[in-house]
């Protein structure tokens, strides 16, 4: 049976997924979000709808693009009815729903479990107000993403690591760039290799969920190898302001200088439809591309579970995220179903994350001809199938 309440920390793509199938099956649920912003922040990004995303949707299964801003939008329109230019009269609740809310700017700072009661109690503090407050459920969810704090205040072990490289990032409006471009670009997954370093492209909908031609983006992802602690890497993640970041810049705080140097070295090389559309980004942006992988699924005899990427963070090369947030939607609802035990689902979710953290990383290091790279996690990969299948792992 689901559980009659739960707070799931994080209220991005994964909190979200987690929260309104959990709504749908009647349990009232909490999301508590550190941003403060009703608006969250998508850097125009686009996302993977994939199969479990669709079957988290009740619709056939396929694979098609979207931006991550409407598909949150899209998210919190069913969870708790927020309005936007997506979904701008957002449904209401179904009968059988459970009672919902979204608390945004709630940052949190302890995990309690009463094993006699079987609850787990959860303190934060409001980061704009800094006003403390404690919550407890029956079920925590951990969906705070990669630096996630609910599997830091678990004490979970965890090995995470920097890639080696990192990803410049950018989305365009299509009336800024050529037709000639946008015909090149459009209407499937574009790979351009250019010696140690490749780029994807593809279109996607508006974070206002636009899709008609002239109005939609072309969004872009260039993987750029980058040795950790070296001076290139600290003069690309210090900011305009002369701050240094850990491991995003975002739009509008890249030094024009950085950028404008990586074009005039690449756009020769490229392509003319990818450098036009380059060439074209008004706010570029760039993130180091890491993975981490935790050693455990659940606590607490099951009552704190994480999910998304505060479990395992794969790299984006195969743009699995979302797609494993969902495939984790799909596994927890056969928990609750009585289909599987907490533990056969963490078995899953393990081998899941354990399969696609190599697929992903065997793309990258493909794409960025690092070859020794390739054998080793090609072996790697090959080891985990043959344990798999002698029930090894």
């Amino acid at each position: 049976m689901p559980p009659n309440s739960v707070i799931i920390v994080g209220g991005s793509i994964a909190g979200l997924l987690q929260g309104l199938q959990l709504k749908r099956q009647g349990s009232d649920v909490i999301i508590l979000e550190q941003d403060p912003s009703k608006e969250r922040h998508s850097h125009e990004s686009g996302i993977q709808i994939g199969p479990s995303r669709a079957r988290a949707y009740e619709r056939p299964s396929h694979h098609d693009m979207s931006n991550w801003g409407c598909l949150f939008n899209l998210l919190r329109a069913n969870f708790d009815g927020m309005a936007s230019l997506a979904v701008p009269d957002p449904p209401g609740p179904k009968p059988g729903d459970g009672k919902v809310e979204y608390r945004s700017g709630k940052r949190v700072t302890g995990l309690v479990d009463d094993r006699e009661k079987e609850r787990v109690h959860v303190h934060f503090f409001d980061i704009t107000t800094g006003e403390k407050g404690s919550l407890g459920a029956d079920l925590v969810i951990g969906a705070d993403g990669i630096h996630s704090t609910v599997r830091g205040l678990l004490g979970a072990k965890t090995r995470k690591e920097y890639a080696g490289y990192v990803a410049w990032r950018g989305a365009v409006p299509e009336h800024l760039v050529s037709k000639e471009a946008v015909d090149a670009l459009s209407d499937r997954l574009n790979f351009f290799f250019l010696g140690k370093t490749y780029i994807v492209s593809y279109i996607i909908p508006t974070e206002q969920g636009n899709i008609a031609p002239g109005k939609r983006l072309v969004n872009w992802l260039w993987y750029y190898t980058v040795p950790d602690n070296s001076p290139e890497m600290r003069d690309i993640f210090t900011d305009v302001h002369g701050k240094t970041h850990p491991n995003t810049v975002s739009q509008g705080l890249v030094q024009p200088e950085i950028w404008a140097e990586l074009k005039s070295r690449f756009l020769p090389q490229m392509l003319a439809p990818l450098a036009e559309v380059i060439d074209a980004t008004p706010r570029p942006f760039v993130t180091k591309v890491c993975e981490a992988q935790c050693s455990r699924a659940s606590f607490y005899e099951g009552r704190v579970v994480l999910v998304g990427d505060a479990f395992t963070a794969l790299r984006s090369h195969l743009g699995m995220a979302s797609e494993q947030a969902a495939t984790h939607c799909a596994q927890m609802d056969r928990v609750w179903r009585g289909e599987v035990s907490q533990v056969q689902r963490d078995r899953e979710a393990t081998l899941y994350a354990g399969k696609f953290l190599l697929l992903n990383r065997l793309v990258g290091v493909f794409g960025l001809e690092m070859p020794w790279a390739v054998v080793r996690t090609v072996v790697a990969y090959l080891w985990l199938m043959i344990m798999i299948r002698l029930g090894l792992s």
